[in-house]
C-alpha cells in the first residue's frame, strides 16, 4: 500500500511502477533481504513480475557499505517486465533511495544500479544509468531487469526499514 495517494500523473506516463521495500535489521543477523512489490498506477499493457528480492549480507560490509553488483551479484534483485512483443519502451528511475527505520533511530542509504536485458541473462545485461533509456521488448514481449547497487549501513539501527523506489516505464 502507498502511504501517500498520487495526485496528478502526466497523461503521457502509461506507466508509473511503485516498489515498496521492507526490509528488517534485527541484532545478530548476518543478512537482510529487500523485497520488491509493484503497484500499476494507469495500466498499459505492461506487467512487472518480482522473480527474485535483493539480499544485503552485512557480514561482506566494508567500512559500513557494500557493492551488489546487478551484472554479477547472485544477490541483485531480478524482475521481468511484460508488454507488447518488439515494443520500445523508455525506462527511467530514481537511483538513490533512503530507508528509514519505522521502529527507531537509523537509516540506510541505497545507491540503485539497475542492469537490462531482452533476454534471461544477467552477465549480458547492460547499465540503464541514463537519466531516460529506451529499450524493447524480445519477441516474446518481455525484457528483464536486474537491481544491485551501492549500500550505506552505516548508520543503521536494529529495527524495521522501508521506502519506495519508483522505476517509470512507457511505450514509445
Amino acid at each position: 500500500m502507498l502511504k501517500h495517494p498520487i495526485k496528478y500523473i502526466n497523461p503521457r506516463m502509461l506507466a508509473i511502477l511503485f516498489f515498496i521495500f521492507l526490509l528488517s535489521a534485527v541484532h545478530g543477523q548476518n543478512s537482510i533481504s529487500i523485497s520488491a512489490s509493484a503497484t500499476v498506477v494507469e495500466s498499459a499493457g505492461i506487467e512487472l513480475i518480482t522473480l527474485k528480492d535483493i539480499t544485503v549480507d552485512e557480514s561482506s560490509a566494508q567500512n559500513g557499505s557494500l557493492d551488489i553488483s546487478p551484472l554479477t551479484s547472485d544477490k541483485a534483485g531480478k524482475m521481468l517486465v511484460k508488454g507488447k512483443s518488439n515494443s520500445s519502451i523508455r525506462l527511467s528511475y530514481m537511483n538513490q533511495l533512503a530507508l528509514v527505520n519505522t521502529t527507531g533511530d537509523g537509516s540506510i542509504t541505497f545507491d540503485y544500479i539497475v542492469n537490462g536485458n531482452k533476454e534471461d541473462n544477467q552477465a549480458a545485461s547492460q547499465p540503464l544509468d541514463q537519466i531516460e533509456r529506451i529499450v524493447q521488448f524480445n519477441d516474446r514481449g518481455e525484457y528483464y531487469l536486474w537491481l544491485g547497487g551501492h549500500v550505506d549501513i552505516s548508520n543503521a539501527q536494529p529495527g524495521s526499514y522501508d521506502g519506495e523506489f519508483t522505476i517509470q516505464i512507457e511505450y514509445i
